[in-house]
Formats: C-alpha cells, sequence, structure tokens
C-alpha cells in the first residue's frame, strides 16, 4: 500500500512539474494596433501555482503581475500607463492561446503566441 501512494505522488509531482515547465520560458507573437503590427516577447516563470515574468513590445518591457496557473490554463495581468489589461491563456504544445481585455472599445483580442525555441533563446 505504501508503495502504491508513493507512486501515485510521485506521479502527480512528475504530471505538475512538467505543467510548469510547459508554460516557462520565452514565447513570440504579434498584436495588431492601431498603427499596424506590434511584435511582443512574453517571459514565463512558474512557480507551483503562481507566475511571474515580464513582456516586451513597443511600450518597452513591463512586468507580468497577478500570475496564477491551472493546469495548462493560466491568467496574469499587465499595468500601461495606467491601464490595467488581464490576459487568459491556454496552453497548446508549443502554441499559447491568448484572450487580452481592457481595451478601451471593450473588445477583447485574441493572439496566438509561439515558444522560443531553447537555441535561439540563448543565442541572445
Amino acid at each position: 500500500m505504501k508503495r502504491f501512494l508513493f507512486i501515485c505522488m510521485a506521479a502527480f509531482l512528475t504530471v505538475s512539474v512538467a505543467r510548469a515547465q510547459a508554460i516557462d520560458g520565452k514565447w513570440k507573437g504579434e498584436m495588431q494596433g492601431p498603427n499596424g503590427s506590434m511584435g511582443l516577447t512574453f517571459d514565463f516563470k512558474v512557480t507551483g501555482d503562481s507566475l511571474t515574468g515580464s513582456v516586451q513590445g513597443g511600450m518597452g518591457e513591463m512586468p507580468i503581475t497577478n500570475g496564477k496557473v491551472n493546469g495548462k490554463t493560466f491568467s496574469f495581468d499587465v499595468d500601461v500607463n495606467d491601464m490595467t489589461f488581464s490576459h487568459q491563456c491556454t496552453v497548446m504544445g508549443d502554441s499559447i492561446s491568448m484572450k487580452i481585455n481592457g481595451f478601451q472599445g471593450g473588445e477583447p483580442m485574441d493572439i496566438i503566441l509561439k515558444r522560443v525555441p531553447k537555441t535561439e533563446e540563448e543565442s541572445k
């Protein structure tokens, strides 16, 4: 019985670590703005069910706040010029489906992020 419980706990921890690793790292995408397309680079770090990191874009580098992870879904906020943009995300392999809320028009924006390969990330 103890062996069975140990195996179950080990499997649970392995799945939890694998899910966190599925989000950790750099991800790139593009957002359409009033002046055209703007590249975004997100750097995510997961610790337990918390998400930290930053986003680099046309406004410079901004920290991620209020980050929460629940399996393959996660959420966070980014503050830009006294406005808070909330992000709801789902990991799908080497892609992230992201919905951004907080725009003045009220409509959310959907973007897809692609994982930056480790070799490309390490060369920078």
